[in-house]
Order: C-alpha cells, then structure tokens, then sequence
C-alpha cells in the first residue's frame, strides 16, 4: 500500500521537480517505508511505499528494461504469481519478486487490456515513453483512490486532493453542486470533488492522456444477473468456496496480517474463513462506545473466543472529537460520516501489532444488511393502509412532537420519519430514508445566493443513476445497487482508506474481491431478504462456522453514539469552533435556521443529529482544511 502522484506536460514545459517532491512529501503516510521519483523532462512521478510484499524489492518508480515504461502502483495484485508465471512463459524477464513487476510487464504485454486481468484493490498510473502516453486506471470496486486535474497543457494526478493544491493552475473555486450533495448524503459521491479543478478516476475506470487530450473508459460495472434456478444449498456451498479462495488470496503477504472484528455476521465470517486457511496465531482488533446499546465488544469477544483469536479492544468517548480537524486533513473534503472517529483510533491500535489487516467491508452492500432495506420492507406493509389515514398520522405526530419535549418528542419524531417514508413511491422511500436534508429544508439552510443558479439541481441524483442501472429490479434491489456503486465507494471505502492509511496501515476487504462480487450479485433477493431478516443467506452459509447467537443477531453497525455524544458536547465544542459564526460568515448559510436545529435537538424535540454533524464538520473543514490549509497534523 502506497501514495502516488505525477504531473505529465505536453506544452514543451519541464516538470517543476519542487512541486513533485512537495506533492510526494504529502503522501508521507500512505507510505512511511521508502519514497522514490522519476523526473525527467516533461514527465514527472512520485512515490511514497508501505512495504508489504518484496520487503527489500520492488522499489518505485519501477521502470522495464530499456527505461520506455515507468509505472508508480498504489495497493495490492493478490494473483500476481500466476501473472508472473504468464509473463515468463512469453519471455519477459523479471528483477524483483514484487506484484508491481507484474503490472508493469502485463501492461508492456496487454496493453489496456492488463487492467482485466488483475485480482486485487489498486490505483496505479503508466508512464509510456514511446507512445508519450500516460495510463491510469482503479480497481473495480473503488477500494483505492486516484484524484487528477486536467490543466491547459498538462496533467497531474495522486492519491490525495491536497497533492493537487499544490500544483500551480489548479482551480480550487468551491463546487457549490458537491457541496448540496455532501448535505444530502453526508459525503461527495460523484466524480466532482469539492473543488472544481480536481476530478476523480471512479470505480473500474481507466484513463489515458495523450497531447493534451484526456479519455476516460469503463472497463467493469456490477451487474446484477439473478439465476433463480439454484437451491439454498447451491449458493451456500458457492458461497463458502468462494469465500475461502478469496480470504486466502487477500493474506499474500510479507507481514503479519490480522483481522477487524466487529462480532457482525460480516467480519466474522471473513474471519472465520481466514481462521480455516491460515494456520497459526490470528490476531484480532475491535472498538467499544461508552453508551450502553452501542458497544459490541462482547459479540466481538464470544466470536474470538469461538474462532480462538488473540483479541483486543479500544475504548473511545466523546472526546475523540477532539481529532475532528486532523481527520478532516487527512480526508481533504468534508466528510460526515461519523465512524471515521473510531475507524482512525482503530486503525492507530491496529498498526502498533500489524501492517495489514482484513476488514468485513462490502458484505451490506452484497447481501442486504442495511436497515433502510427494512424499512422498505416495512413500507410495502404500510401501503396496505390509505394514505389519507397514514398523512393524518403524520400530521398529529409532528403537531405533538412540537408540544413535547425530552424523550416523548424524540420518539414522536422517529415515528413521523417512519410513517412519513411509507408516503413515498418505492425506491423514493429509500432516499428518503438515507437523505440528510431535504430539498424543503436546504431552501431554509441555505441563502438564496448559494442556490440562486442551482435551480436545476436534483437531489439524490447519484443514488437514483446508481440505482438506475437495471430498471426491472426490484425497488430494494434497485436500493442495493445503489448502495453498492455510490455509497460504498463514496462513503465506506473512502473513510477506511483514509483513516487506515493516515496511521500507515493496509486494510484488505476480502468481500469485495469481484469474483465474489459477481456470484454475489448472482443470488435473487428473495435468498438476500426474507420479511425483516437481512442477509438471509449469507446468515445460512456461516452457520457451521459461528455461535448461534452470532448469526441470529441483527444488525448493529459500528455507529458511535453520535446523538448523546452531540447532546453533552454540542453547545461547547460548536462554541469553541464558532459553528454558527464560521457558516454564517461564509455567506452560504441561514444561521438562524442552524440556531433552531440546535435548540430543538438539545432540547430532545427532535434528533438533528446527522443534520448538525453535518453542519460541524462543514464548518471545521472551512476553517481549517480548505483550500490546503492545516497542513501540519
């Protein structure tokens, strides 16, 4: 695992070798190990290293034998050997016994085509020297990030949007579009980045530059392909095969490599399939909340105990907030998702023991785990009431919500969010359910500035292309490729890369390996969903392997207790970091209507919670992080 980055011209220009090295410089903790350059001329490349795999071999930049190819490679191949074994058989000859030697002799033999063959999470860029012709590409799932700003004359491109800053020329103007998206959903999660100069390479694309001119081309997308022909028992044992082959293909490795353990049904099935093909010691890491009703550290130990891991747990409280500003310059963008608190100390316990550890990431996404799913499912029940009865229900719950208070007024708004998602068409309901702000609510967060050339916006517009693909699915299927295409690369696998790699640790998702993948999206939903039980099968194909209680437990999710965390520190730590003054003085924002979310959550009328997180991380990352400022960390 590694930090990348390069700038390529056409105008006849040299590369400034400064900015190259300032980018590179960066980078530092994608990759403590080594760092390495080519500079020459027009074309400049940079590179930082965490040493997995070749520990004293595989240095980068990594060039071929007569210095036409250069090649810098961020993440892991897990079947590099048997590409080796292809690439000797056709007379390439190797120096090293790295998988980046394999992607760089399979692009010299297959050109574009080598991005098909490779097994494994990555974002590399090629340096072709005969064809004056720069080639990138990202894995299929977006397990790793790649950033690039086309510039009049020039490209440049890295592993982090803050490299980018440093390049003269790039435009750092705010994309106010970027900005509505973050406020619905959390996070961007489009190939617009915040900035408007700055684009993103998405999930199983591939990019080549030549004289000025830029392609971008899909090479792979999920499909979903339900076979209705097989049984329980079929996919079962597909399952557990190929979950086998996959787990043991992510433990390729020159290190000690552990395993995250939530104690839910996905990290404990990759870790029970890690425990039945590796031999020896497996060590294990969780994290606990200090909110009853959040912690799951005593699931995490009883699938330990059962798997016979050596295991151990991180306490956290509401003081992590105090690392909101240093995650969110590790981040570059404003980023809500609250777990990347606990993801980031994690990942800091997590590298004092190891280098590389599994994850369970991508098992919600392929199997329906998620709540929102549910509560689809809830819905179609609900539509057997008239919608006359269920707007009037609606109506009384927010006209008591509003005379009460405490706990009464709290679960009076839960039940108005319930009843009021059932009124949607299906698959609406799901945005519903996932969206932040309305459209209804940012005309009262936002100034009439801000929106006044935004007329044409359409909110949730990501997640309805993502769930778009294949119209004839079902609403919640449509909801699950959604999830898996926008969310996931957007939200899950952005925050993992970022908080694991800024303490320098590899996180590998096994689940997400795209032969998995694609069996995965093989299965009707009736075998994912069945009632209100989630991942029905994936339930079916672990219970040999795992405590009965285990694999009967719903979903938790590793949330922390964001809402009591806000309650008892809200006032003081949006004081201390001038929330209101700071979005107010941007001109973007009411802050009126911000001071009246405030008072209604702290007054437990209503739960804001997501909506004032939102509010404080936007706010922090103004001050702090915009346009590349907190550079020290």
């Amino acid at each position: 695992m590694c930090g990348i980055c390069g700038i390529i011209r056409w105008d006849g220009e040299p590369v400034d070798e400064g900015c190259v090295r300032q980018m590179t410089s960066l980078l530092f903790h994608r990759g403590p190990d080594d760092e390495g350059f080519h500079i020459s001329g027009e074309v400049g490349l940079g590179f930082r290293r965490l040493s997995i795999i070749d520990l004293s071999g595989g240095r980068q930049p990594m060039t071929n034998e007569d210095g036409t190819v250069h090649v810098v490679f961020n993440g892991e191949i897990y079947n590099f050997k048997n590409l080796r074994d292809q690439l000797e058989r056709r007379g390439h000859a190797f120096r090293t016994v790295s998988d980046t030697e394999s992607l760089l002799h399979g692009y010299e033999e297959w050109g574009e085509d080598v991005v098909h063959r490779l097994q494994g999470m990555f974002a590399f860029a090629v340096w072709d020297a005969r064809r004056r012709r720069l080639f990138m590409a990202r894995d299929r799932l977006g397990i790793k990030p790649l950033f690039y700003a086309p510039l009049p004359g020039a490209i440049a491109f890295a592993s982090e949007i803050k490299c980018l800053l440093k390049v003269p020329g790039v435009d750092r103007a705010l994309n106010t579009r970027a900005v509505l998206d973050y406020f619905s959903l959390l996070y961007i999660p489009t190939r617009r980045r915040i900035y408007e100069g700055i684009e993103q390479l998405m999930p199983g694309e591939f990019l080549t530059a030549a004289d000025g001119r830029v392609r971008v081309s899909l090479y792979w997308q999920p499909q979903w392909r339900p076979q209705a022909a097989l049984t329980g028992e079929d996919w079962c044992r597909a399952l557990q095969e190929q979950l086998h082959r996959s787990v043991e293909a992510h433990l390729v490795a020159d290190v000690p490599v552990g395993i995250w353990l939530s104690g839910g049904i996905d990290s404990s099935a990759v870790a029970a399939a890690m425990r039945h093909v590796l031999s020896g010691e497996v060590l294990s890491f969780s994290a606990g909340f200090d909110v009853p009703g959040y912690d799951e550290t005593a699931h995490a130990l009883a699938v330990s105990r059962h798997l016979g891991t050596r295991h151990e747990m991180l306490p956290m409280d509401a003081s992590t907030l105090d690392r909101l500003p240093q995650l969110l310059w590790f981040l570059d963008e404003p980023f809500a998702d609250p777990t990347i608190l606990p993801t980031y100390l994690l990942s800091r316990r997590t590298r004092e023991r190891v280098k590389v550890v599994l994850s369970g990431e991508g098992g919600d996404e392929l199997f329906g785990g998620y709540t929102h799913y549910q509560g689809m499912q809830l819905n179609r029940i609900l539509g057997s009431i008239p919608s006359c009865i269920r707007k009037e229900a609606v109506r009384l719950c927010r006209k008591l919500r509003l005379r009460e208070n405490g706990v009464s007024g709290y679960r009076l708004h839960r039940l108005e969010r319930v009843l009021e998602s059932s009124l949607h068409p299906p698959f609406e309901d799901f945005l519903q359910k996932i969206g932040v702000f309305s459209g209804d609510e940012m005309r009262s967060l936002f100034t009439g500035d801000f929106l006044g050339d935004l007329e044409d916006f359409a909110l949730m517009e990501p997640m309805r292309e993502g769930g778009d693909l294949q119209t004839e699915k079902d609403p919640i299927a449509r909801a699950l490729m959604a999830d898996l295409r926008v969310y996931l690369p957007g939200d899950m696998l952005t925050k993992v890369d970022r908080m694991s790699m800024a303490c320098s640790l590899e996180v590998r998702v096994p689940l997400l390996d795209h032969a998995l993948v694609e069996l995965a999206l093989s299965i009707p939903m009736t075998w994912k969903i069945r009632g209100m039980q989630t991942k029905y099968i994936l339930r079916r194909t672990v219970w040999p392997w795992l405590p009965r209680h285990i694999v009967r437990r719903p979903k938790r999710g590793f949330n922390p207790p964001l809402q009591f965390w806000l309650r008892a520190n809200l006032w003081e730590y949006a004081r201390e970091c001038r929330m209101v003054e700071t979005l107010g003085g941007t001109g973007m924002f009411h802050a009126d209507y911000i001071r009246r979310l405030m008072a209604e959550h702290i007054g437990k009328q209503s739960d804001h919670g997501r909506k004032l997180w939102s509010l404080l991380v936007f706010s922090v990352w103004w001050q702090r992080v915009r346009d590349g400022r907190g550079e020290t960390t």
